[in-house]
């Protein structure tokens, strides 16, 4: 070996050393960034778990107050009742054909029996 070829293979490995150390430096840089999107994504999903609750709990919210409002119409009409009793004389027929007429006016296009399962689905889907 000469010293020329020496002196060639120190500056390649020199050189090797270097682009180790490099790669070495890039390689727990980006483990660095990985860690900190892991860790973005986390706090992300976490945010739309709580987002999802909200909302849950938003909804939950709002059916006990149609509830409790309810109750409490309910309640005010057990404590007041109408003046109007068993002992009265029977509505007019005038009053009975208006009540029919009310009765009778529907949405074009529904039918009873539908109308009423939307009510009910409505209804059930309001607690689930």
């Amino acid at each position: 070996m000469t010293p020329t070829e020496v002196e060639e293979l120190q500056k390649k490995k020199t050189e090797l050393e270097d682009e180790l150390k490099s790669m070495d430096e890039k390689e727990k840089s980006l483990n660095e960034q990985v860690k900190a999107l892991e860790d973005k994504l986390v706090v992300q999903q976490e945010r739309w778990a709580v987002q999802r609750l909200e909302d849950k709990v938003k909804s939950r919210r709002e059916a006990i107050g149609q509830l409790e409002a309810k109750i409490k119409e309910l309640e005010e009409k057990m404590e007041n009742p109408s003046k109007k009793g068993p002992s009265e004389e029977q509505p007019s027929a005038e009053s009975a054909d208006a009540k029919e007429e009310e009765i009778v006016v529907m949405e074009p296009g529904v039918a009873p029996e539908s109308e009423a399962k939307a009510e009910e689905t409505k209804k059930k889907r309001r607690f689930f």
